[in-house]
């Protein structure tokens, strides 16, 4: 009886532990076959790491290689979750301080799921070495990249400002994205369970790209100098805004845009909408007397005018339409190179009225661009506003040759003075010189592209006759005469639409370039509402004309060429 007692034991023990075999091995069949994807995917996400390689934006350098844009590199601080919530809490309680960040949110990211989580961005070289000195475990650094604008607000609404992605938000920055972004690279490193990295084990398995170079049109120089005359018309004359545009007429390139107000593209998001905006190319306005280069060229091209041609100014009252149009000063008879630079709104129109007709003043406008964006590598550009000729009343025929019942940007009515002084030939605006690969070499070039010719060589020559007097002594503009320079322009004095009626605010411009007979540079200035009683465009736009083209014939060692002093009584408009 006792053996069969201790056979039966036996028999259980035996059954107990094959019992016990038969499920070990059941679990260990379920492991090494049933779950070996899972268990080893676990595997090595406990072993490895991937981290993620930032490619650096490309650089945006000026006509001569000066540097405007570039990308810094900074230290970034990550954990890994699965190493450090053993010890989130001291690691947070070390950590906060020398990171400036809320203990408890560290805390939460350090015990927190995965086995990636970003600490804090954009570190020093002195809280980088703090917190090496620490010697945590499941910490580590990785590089980034910030974008930094070494000229601050210098030509800050041509190159834009990126985001916090890195992406371009305006200006050259948007344009061009698709050159200056990077491309994003990532790696993967192995650890020991002691979650040290095993650098012979680690694999790089796609590195990053960086970002083309985009050389710019710019020049440092003359945007600096038409930046900071810019800024002194603003002191002087105080208007709410203002615009300067320098380019090259031959061939449309840029060589500064500036706009006041400004803004610190480093610090883009502490600046306001309206600071930030490009008005050379986003804000629309009536031109007043510098679009009378726009109908007057075309009557000349079309034989239906001379200069000599004479018309009744009316002793500055003309009655049209059953209203009354007025010029700044009262005139006879005058020609119509003197109607260009005295600036007569009544000898402009009876032109347009007289000899050209509705139909070709439409089609003046639309050959010289107007109505249509300039295409230039920016990005908000707006076409303007020329109302079809269904939209016509029976004044505009009359108020459209003076710069009224149309609007205009800055960049479009530099493009068509560009024309008057390039032989009738219209230019697309550059702003984009070329593109570079991380060789220098160049994988994009742009070069001047023609859009049109509104007029003939012969009529553009008939206008820089009668537009070499308008910043003269007998001209509307003798304050922006350059010395020993022989220059053509316009001015403009138009006043502002608010709520659908004129108001006694002015937007006051002047346009011109030189030399005269062989045009090396053009400039366009304007200025929204100057205060102080002083608005004529040759009066407040003429004198920052002169101030920035002074400076930049000199720095372009463009020769200087002596031109005749005049007697004549001065005039303004």
């Amino acid at each position: 009886m006792t053996e069969r007692r201790q056979n039966a034991r036996v028999l259980i023990v035996v059954g107990i532990v094959g019992l016990a075999f038969l499920g070990l091995a059941f679990r260990l069949f379920e492991l090494h076959v049933l779950e070996h994807k899972n268990l080893l995917a676990q595997a090595l996400a406990n072993s490895e790491q991937v981290v993620h390689r930032q490619g650096r934006r490309g650089e945006i350098l000026d006509a001569n290689g000066n540097l405007l844009a570039n990308s810094l590199s900074v230290r970034l601080l990550f954990a890994d979750p699965s190493i450090t919530c053993s010890q989130a809490v001291a690691m947070a309680h070390a950590l906060a301080p020398l990171l400036q960040t809320d203990e408890a949110a560290l805390t939460a990211k350090l015990a927190g799921p995965g086995h990636y989580v970003r600490l804090k961005q954009k570190l020093n070289d002195d809280t980088v070495q703090q917190v090496r000195a620490l010697k945590f475990k499941g910490i580590g650094f990785e590089d980034q990249f910030v974008r930094s604008y070494p000229n601050g607000e210098l030509a800050s609404h041509v190159l834009g400002f990126v985001d916090a992605q890195h992406k371009g938000v305006q200006g050259v920055e948007a344009s061009m994205e698709t050159f200056l972004q990077g491309q994003a690279g990532y790696e993967v490193i192995e650890r020991d369970r002691r979650g040290k990295e095993i650098r012979a084990s680690r694999i790089e398995d796609l590195a990053p790209r960086d970002g083309f170079t985009v050389v710019l049109t710019i020049d440092q120089v003359i945007q600096h100098i038409a930046e900071v005359e810019l800024e002194k018309a603003m002191v002087t004359y105080r208007p709410q805004a203002a615009v300067i545009i320098v380019s090259r007429p031959k061939t449309g390139e840029i060589l500064a845009m500036g706009c006041r107000p400004t803004f610190d593209a480093n610090k883009a998001g502490d600046a306001s909408a309206d600071a930030r905006r490009n008005r050379c190319i986003s804000d629309v306005a009536e031109p007043g007397s510098t679009f009378k280069i726009v109908t007057i060229s075309y009557a000349l091209c079309e034989g239906l005018v001379r200069l000599e041609d004479r018309f009744n100014c009316e002793n500055g009252v003309w009655l049209y339409g059953g209203r009354l149009l007025h010029d700044a000063h009262p005139y006879g008879v005058l020609s119509v190179e003197e109607i260009l630079f005295h600036s007569s709104n009544i000898g402009a129109a009876k032109i347009a009225v007289e000899r050209m007709g509705p139909a070709r003043v439409y089609d003046a406008m639309r050959k010289f661009g107007f109505g249509c964006k300039t295409g230039i590598a920016l990005l908000g550009e707006v076409s303007g506003i020329v109302h079809p000729l269904s939209k016509w009343n029976k004044l505009s025929i009359s108020r459209i040759p003076m710069g009224h019942e149309v609007s205009v940007t800055p960049i479009q009515m530099l493009m068509a003075m560009n024309a008057v002084a390039n032989g009738g030939r219209l230019m697309k605006p550059m702003i984009v010189k070329s593109v570079l690969d991380e060789n220098g070499t160049p994988v994009m070039r742009y070069t001047p592209q023609l859009m049109g010719q509104p007029i003939t060589p012969q009529a553009t020559a008939l206008m820089t006759t009668a537009l070499r007097n308008v910043p003269s002594p007998i001209g509307t503009a003798p304050r922006a005469a350059v010395p020993h320079y022989d220059v053509a322009g316009k001015t403009g004095t138009a006043q502002k639409l608010e709520g659908g009626q004129y108001v006694e605010k002015y937007y006051s411009s002047f346009v011109g370039y030189l030399p005269a007979n062989d045009p090396e540079i053009s400039i366009y200035v304007s200025l929204d509402d100057p205060a102080g009683g002083a608005y004529y465009g040759g009066s407040v736009a003429g004198p920052v004309f002169r101030a920035v083209a002074e400076k930049v014939t000199q720095y372009l060692g463009i020769p200087p060429q002596q031109k005749p002093d005049s007697d004549k009584k001065e005039k303004v408009a």
